[in-house]
């Protein structure tokens, strides 16, 4: 992969619909993508959506599904009518959930990417011991990349400190999407397996996700901008 192909999503977490309008307009055609999340999808739903698309955004609907198989390719079906690049489940929820949801997608939205989450960025070793998970981070999120993978899934989220092990083992169409980016400077707050951009692009990443960095600015537009620089 060539480095100038990774891309910043941002992390569209905010409180409430005018900060998102007021955050849109102030990145402009900085970036092309962002990601929104269940806290904004439940509160705007499908309205968001379509304003970020109207703007000129590609759109990363991060919701995270984790049901039995049934429910989830459901939960993909009634997404199908939404103009949406990325969805996500959870690689834990296991090889038939992920089997169906990928199957399912490629029906119904087959433009869309299914990307299967690893492990959580906020996780470190002792909060996977204390879910009962006795392997380490790096067995763990191995083990979910390969069951994703062996359903065909289009990407994986894992942490940017697990890129340089998932990159050389996936095929190059299997895209990496990294949260856990933090500028140097920047307030680590609740993550736990961080990187900064430039290194996390340097490992193999084709998508940076990065939230309170940029929207904790006191000017939005010129914190994106540094970090756009820092991937040229």
């Amino acid at each position: 992969m060539s480095e100038s192909k990774t891309e910043i999503i941002l992390a569209l977490d905010v409180e409430d619909r005018k900060t998102a309008h007021s955050v849109l307009r102030s990145i402009g055609d900085q970036l092309k993508w962002v990601k929104i999340g269940l806290q904004s999808y439940l509160r705007d739903g499908p309205d968001l959506i379509k304003y970020c698309k109207d703007n000129g955004k590609d759109i990363f609907l991060d919701l995270k599904l984790h049901d039995i198989p049934n429910t989830m390719a459901k939960a993909i079906e009634s997404l199908a009518s939404l103009p949406v690049k990325m969805i996500t489940l959870h690689s834990c929820s296991g090889p038939e959930a992920l089997a169906r949801c990928t199957e399912t997608a490629k029906e119904v939205m087959p433009e869309t990417i299914v990307l299967g989450v690893t492990v959580l960025t906020s996780m470190n070793q002792e909060n996977l011991f204390s879910v009962g998970i006795n392997s380490t981070v790096k067995e763990q999120v191995l083990r979910l990349a390969n069951l994703a993978k062996d359903s065909g899934i289009g990407g994986l989220v894992c942490s940017p400190l697990e890129l340089s092990t998932l990159r050389p083992i996936l095929p190059s169409s299997v895209k990496l999407v990294t949260p856990g980016i933090r500028p140097s400077g920047s307030a680590v707050g609740d993550q736990k397996r961080i990187m900064n951009p430039r290194d996390a692009q340097k490992a193999g990443a084709d998508f940076l996700v990065i939230g309170r960095p940029i929207l904790s600015a006191a000017d939005p537009s010129s914190a994106l901008n540094k970090i756009l620089k820092e991937l040229e």
